[in-house]
């Protein structure tokens, strides 16, 4: 992974935005795939530094962006002991679901069913 200040001679048609970029001035982030890097920049700084990753984390990198947070059904309204987990088939992830840009507990599934069974007996 690397930072760069210039993209170089990458076509402005070479870049797509997130569609969970919004009009309105949000979280907007534009990639470009070239050369066996994917390139990330800030779509409000075109001029901006760029962010350059190997297609293989990258891809890793949105496979875990797009996992699907369950909230615990002992987690409460209140502001209580919230966690969340992400299952993936390798590794399930646990976060403080009050802190969801906060550390990632990553566990394997066996020590993942281990705890949940030592956890359910009380």
């Amino acid at each position: 992974m690397s930072v760069n200040e210039c993209v170089g001679a990458l076509p402005e048609r070479a870049w797509s935005k997130s569609s969970y970029s919004s009009g309105e001035g949000g979280e907007c982030v534009e990639m470009a795939q070239s050369a066996g890097k994917v390139r990330i920049r800030d779509s409000k700084d075109k001029a901006g530094p760029v962010l350059s990753i190997a297609p293989a984390g990258w891809a890793a990198f949105v496979e875990f962006a797009e996992q699907a947070w369950i909230k615990s059904s002992y987690s409460t309204g209140s502001g209580g002991e919230c966690v969340e987990v992400a299952r993936r088939a390798d590794m399930v992830h646990v976060r403080d679901s009050k802190d969801k840009a906060g550390p990632v507990l990553s566990i394997g599934p066996a020590g993942w069913a281990a705890f949940v069974a030592f956890a359910a007996r009380g």
